[in-house]
């Protein structure tokens, strides 16, 4: 009796044991910055979004979770005309958005006509290769016009302005999903169940065509900037994934550390005064806006302290590529020439020698070390320079940054696709991620010619435009990014580091846990 009862308890305790095991692989906890979200995958520009975006929408194709390649999502296949500049895809007949609707071509040309619509979507003008799509963005032509027809409910076409083989590659970025009209309806593999008190809740789309294929069944996100009680809980084994604010001194499993470079430049840029709110009441020039004075300030810049901790010191824009040409950057301080070049300056504008320019940086709170930017103050006051610093809460900065009067500001620029357009898009002159608002003709001229050209001299063309856009003084590198993430890949799959630190939550599983129960009896009854 004693025994079978023995035997009864064990089997209860394993069967709980189990049930316990079984509800926690269904959910994923992650812990992210705090951060203010805007889940609309049209008119955000936030990495934090994108993450959080990648499961709730999808659209054409979908970034492979390891090498971030193009592969195939709603899209299922694609023919290319000859001339490169008609695509035809056939879409998955089986894809519907998460009230059960069948996402069909209308859906997905709906989707881009709204995106190019929308004066505040800042990715839009990478469609300008779309046969008028840049005309569309700018009214001059109507929604008919543009090269994208819907022939049945699984063909869709494009019509394109030149050859663009990193098309699909752009196209993963969420930007492109396939969106609905109702926005609490979603194409992705998940949909948002609640997002209050720091904390946002996903939940398995039901609908999905490949929720098969979709292990988690809740993925939960928390907002914490603490880093010792961010590790503490990962530690306890609360979290699966810390994606923000880690202490790595009190990490227990120093494996679970993963830090890695990515496509990402981290750099300073001057704003054009006409892109500023108090340009029209500005009564007085601003010197910034003159590449004479820039070039002064970029000879007395001490690079040295500026990428001082940095882990990858960027001398250039555009994060090196395998076969992309060399570009001359930026780590050469020379005080004497820059003070001849500002009094030159002073000189050509009617500027006195002895009036102050006040110089104005705004930047995201603790994104700076307080020593190193009294160093570059102190190099500029040679010059009659006054560096005056601003400071805004990181998860208000880049919102306010079109909205700000500063003269410089700071980004951390993630590549969306494997590509150097990636970057110089940012500074073409009609381009809606241009809030610099630098403008130059022949710099817009190279970016349309390496559209044009054969796949092989393209980065010819995108180099040398790279070059312009230095020469002009407008972007200040500092350095190429890196991402820290703490996860154990020994407990979860479907994660790998990578160059854009972008994981689709699709893929992402918990792996079956190693039990193993020592000194059990073993007994055979006969």
């Amino acid at each position: 009796m004693k025994l079978k009862r023995t035997l009864s308890l064990i089997a209860v305790f394993m069967s709980l044991c189990t049930g316990f095991m079984s509800a926690g692989q269904k959910e994923f906890v992650i812990i992210e910055a705090k951060t203010r979200h805007q889940l609309n995958p049209q008119i955000t520009e936030s990495a934090s979004d994108t993450q959080i975006l990648t499961g709730l929408y999808e659209g054409l194709f979908s970034y492979n979770p390891v090498s971030l390649a193009p592969q195939y999502a709603i899209a299922v296949d694609i023919k290319v005309s000859r001339d490169k500049k008609r695509w035809t895809l056939k879409l998955n007949p089986e894809a519907r958005f998460s009230n059960n609707e069948k996402i069909t071509a209308a859906s997905v040309r709906d989707s881009f006509i709204t995106l190019l619509s929308n004066p505040d979507a800042p990715y839009a003008s990478l469609l300008d290769v779309i046969k008028n799509a840049n005309e569309f963005r700018n009214k001059k032509c109507s929604e008919s016009d543009v090269g994208i027809y819907a022939l049945s409910d699984t063909e869709l076409m494009f019509h394109l302005k030149s050859q663009a083989n990193y098309l699909p590659k752009l196209l993963c970025h969420p930007a492109f999903s396939v969106v609905h009209k109702n926005p609490k309806v979603y194409s992705g593999p998940f949909i948002l169940k609640s997002n209050k008190n720091n904390e946002i809740i996903l939940t398995k789309n039901q609908c999905y065509w490949d929720k098969n294929n979709v292990q988690m069944e809740t993925i939960r996100i928390i907002q914490s900037d603490d880093a010792q009680q961010n590790v503490w809980n990962f530690n306890t084994g609360s979290v699966d994934w810390v994606a923000n604010a880690i202490d790595a001194t009190k990490l227990l499993n120093k494996k679970a550390l993963c830090i890695n470079a990515m496509f990402a430049t981290s750099y300073f840029f001057f704003k054009d005064s006409k892109y500023k709110p108090s340009y029209k009441n500005s009564k007085e020039q601003c010197v910034w806006d003159y590449i004479e004075f820039r070039e002064a300030l970029f000879e007395a810049m001490p690079w040295n302290v500026l990428r001082a901790e940095s882990f990858f010191p960027a001398t250039t824009f555009v994060y090196p590529l395998t076969d992309y040409p060399g570009v001359e950057g930026f780590d050469y301080t020379d005080q004497i020439r820059a003070k001849e070049l500002i009094k030159e300056a002073r000189k050509k504008y009617n500027i006195p020698e002895d009036k102050i320019l006040p110089l104005v940086f705004q930047i995201p709170a603790n994104s700076f070390n307080i020593s190193i930017l009294a160093e570059i103050a102190k190099a500029f006051e040679e010059l009659g320079i006054d560096l005056q610093v601003y400071e805004t809460p990181s998860e208000l900065y880049y919102s306010n940054v079109r909205t700000s009067n500063a003269d410089v500001y700071f980004y951390s620029w993630i590549g969306d696709f494997a590509d150097p357009l990636a970057f110089l898009e940012l500074f073409r002159s009609d381009s809606s991620l241009n809030d610099s608002g630098f403008s130059n003709k022949e710099y817009d001229e190279l970016l349309e010619k390496a559209n044009e050209t054969a796949e092989e001299n393209r980065y010819d063309f995108l180099s040398k435009a790279e070059t312009v856009l230095l020469d002009n003084y407008v972007v200040i590198p500092v350095q190429y990014s890196v991402a820290g993430n703490l996860i154990d890949l020994e407990e979860t799959g479907g994660w790998a580091a990578n160059a854009f630190d972008i994981h689709p939550l699709k893929y992402i599983y918990r792996k079956e846990p190693k039990i193993n129960i020592p000194n059990v009896v073993k007994y055979s009854c006969e």
